[in-house]
C-alpha cells in the first residue's frame, strides 16, 4: 500500500474531525434507517443554527448545537418499529465478533451497544501511537484512522451478514458514519453512559445490564 499523509479532518455530509490517537464516539446505523427526508430536514436546520452561531463565535454552542442534532437523530431511531436484521441473533453476533476482532489492535475498545437498527461505539486508538518509532512520520501505512478502521468493521460484518444471509452484494450499512472524538474523561463518562443507556431509553430493558449486545471495558465503570 502506497504510503500516504494522515487526514485530521474532512467534511461529506457530516464534519469528521480526527486528532492522533484520541478517543472516539461512532454510531453507525443500518441503510434505510434513515430516511432522506428527515436526513435533509435534521441537517437543515442543524446548519441554519449553526449559522448563526458562528457568525456570534460561539464555539461552544456550536459544538452544543451538533449534539442536539445527532440526539435527533438517535432519537428516531430507536423509535423505529421495523423488522430490522440485528434484531436478528446471530446477526447481531456477526457485529460484536466484528468489533472485538481490531480490540488492542486498531484500537482499544471501550465501550458498545448494539441496536436494533445502529451501533454505539467507543474505543481509544492511542495504542496506534505506542507501536510507532519515535522517528518515524505518521502515515496510512502505519497509521488507521477512524474512517477506515469504520470501514473494516462494516465492510467485513457486510460480507458476512450476506454470507450468513445469501444476499451476496447487498450493501447492509449506511455509507456515512457519526463520529466525534471525545474531549476529556467527564464526556467519556457521560457517552459510556449513553451508551450503554440506550436500550433503557428506548424501553427495551430496565437495566442497561439486561441487554444482550452491550459492553463496558471494566476499567471504564
Amino acid at each position: 500500500m502506497q504510503e500516504k499523509e494522515i487526514k485530521y479532518e474532512y467534511r461529506k455530509n457530516l464534519p469528521h474531525i480526527y486528532p492522533i490517537g484520541a478517543k472516539f464516539f461512532v454510531t453507525f446505523c443500518l441503510k434505510n434507517s434513515l430516511p432522506t427526508e428527515i436526513l435533509e430536514y435534521c441537517k437543515f436546520e442543524r446548519e441554519q443554527k449553526i449559522a448563526a452561531l458562528q457568525k456570534l463565535g460561539d464555539r461552544e454552542k456550536i459544538y452544543a448545537e451538533h449534539k442536539i442534532y445527532f440526539a435527533k437523530i438517535d432519537d428516531y431511531l430507536d423509535s423505529s418499529t421495523q423488522n430490522w436484521i440485528l434484531q436478528q441473533l446471530e446477526i447481531a453476533k456477526i457485529v460484536v465478533n466484528k468489533i472485538h476482532q481490531f480490540d488492542h489492535s486498531l484500537y482499544d475498545l471501550i465501550a458498545y451497544c448494539v441496536m436494533s437498527n445502529h451501533v454505539h461505539l467507543v474505543f481509544n486508538m492511542d495504542l496506534q501511537i505506542e507501536k510507532i518509532l519515535h522517528n518515524e512520520s505518521l502515515t496510512t501505512k502505519n497509521y488507521i484512522q477512524v474512517e477506515r478502521i469504520m470501514q473494516r468493521i462494516k465492510g467485513g460484518s457486510s460480507y458476512e451478514i450476506n454470507k450468513f444471509l445469501g444476499t451476496q452484494g447487498t450493501t447492509n450499512w449506511q455509507a456515512e458514519s457519526y463520529d466525534h472524538y471525545i474531549r476529556n474523561d467527564k464526556e467519556l463518562q457521560n457517552i459510556i453512559s449513553y451508551t450503554l443507556q440506550n436500550p433503557v431509553k428506548a424501553g427495551l430493558v430496565q437495566n442497561w445490564q439486561d441487554w444482550k449486545f452491550s459492553y463496558v471495558n471494566e476499567n471504564y465503570l
